[in-house]
């Protein structure tokens, strides 16, 4: 049976054997020696992902590079060969290029926008004849080997489902100051380090009197207002400064997470994480370890099937994917027009930091 079963699993059985092999040779050849491993055969070293290059070869050509002004934002999936690719939406500061697996480098437009989870589906005017394979099966089990593919053949990065898939609760935004009661509106006393009003260029002293276009008097209308919006969004902020008012836009942070505690600097450990990485009504949680610009695009089984997108990293080991079935429930409203964008009725961005009226 167990002879039987290795056969009929032939890519699974490449994996373990060539898992296998890595260990071997990882081994030290005296008996009681310690030996540290060479990067590049940890799991997410070259040589384990070389491991996985069966697996993530046809997926790799239906996986494409998503750039905003000429940096990697995102990575993107091929859902249809008309040119429709899907990609993580928070990412999309700017206009997007896609860059396709041949190299070629296209122009892209948003033609849908799904707030709840963070997806934005582009349209390139060329055709892209492979598209993924998505698993219709159902989820994968707990421990199963997932694999992250990008735009050539050696996948991106490798790990297993940690949990089923379940709900990411929403976190309110963290500013990152300390206020007290002002005039006209409350004051900052305090700008904590690695904050997004620390980005910003806010200063202590700064009265702010505006939050998203609402008149704020008070400290605790200030709390309850920043409140409302969720980590990684960009809030505009009208702030007193002296015989000045500037316009500020500032991203938020997440609480707990976002000053240098030690949770933070732990949860920080291998890079930076996805500036959105909560408040999805569904996804499944892996360990792969992810940069925020491996998000969105394809995750896979050992048979190659898509099992999902990457839509965060939230955490050292600890990354989300909204699940296959949920994404082909959203395809054609994507499409459609039905979530375009609404650009046109958007608040107009302010400059990070600008004076707009000198008293």
């Amino acid at each position: 049976m167990t002879a039987t079963a290795t056969l009929k699993t032939p890519r699974f059985g490449d994996v373990t054997i060539c898992l296998l092999l890595i260990a071997f040779l990882a081994a030290s050849p005296h008996a009681g020696s310690a030996q540290i491993l060479s990067p590049d055969r940890l799991k997410n070293g070259s040589l384990v992902r070389r491991a996985f290059r069966p697996v993530a070869s046809r997926t790799s050509q239906a996986t494409v590079e998503v750039q905003i002004n000429g940096k990697r934002a995102a990575l993107g999936t091929v859902v249809a060969a008309d040119g429709y690719i899907l990609t993580k939406a928070s990412e999309l500061d700017g206009a997007a290029v896609v860059r396709m697996p041949d190299g070629r480098k296209l122009a892209a437009r948003i033609v849908g926008v799904h707030k709840g989870y963070d997806l934005a589906m582009l349209k390139v005017a060329a055709r892209t004849p492979t598209v993924v394979d998505w698993n219709t099966a159902g989820d994968p089990q707990v421990g199963s080997w997932l694999v992250t593919t990008g735009i050539n053949s050696l996948p991106v990065a490798v790990g297993v489902v940690s949990v089923r898939r379940r709900t990411i609760p929403r976190q309110p935004g963290v500013l990152g100051i300390q206020i007290a009661d002002g005039n006209p509106g409350p004051r900052i006393t305090r700008i904590f380090a690695n904050s997004g009003a620390q980005r910003a260029g806010l200063k202590v002293g700064d009265i702010v009197t505006h939050v998203a276009g609402q008149i704020v008097k008070s400290s605790s209308a200030l709390s309850s207002r920043v409140r409302t919006f969720g980590p990684g969004e960009k809030l505009h902020l009208t702030v007193k400064r002296g015989g000045s008012v500037l316009a500020v836009t500032a991203r938020l942070g997440y609480p707990n997470t976002t000053f240098n505690t030690r949770r933070a600097i732990q949860n920080r450990m291998g890079g930076r994480l996805s500036n959105r990485r909560a408040d999805f009504p569904t996804a499944i949680q892996h360990d792969t370890v992810l940069r925020p610009e491996d998000c969105g695009g394809p995750l896979v089984d050992l048979r190659g099937k898509v099992i999902g997108i990457n839509i965060a990293r939230a955490g050292r080991t600890e990354s989300y994917a909204i699940p296959a079935d949920v994404i082909l429930s959203l395809l054609s409203d994507l499409k459609s027009g039905k979530l375009a964008p609404e650009s046109a009725h958007a608040e107009p961005p302010a400059p990070p930091l600008s004076e707009i009226r000198r008293n």
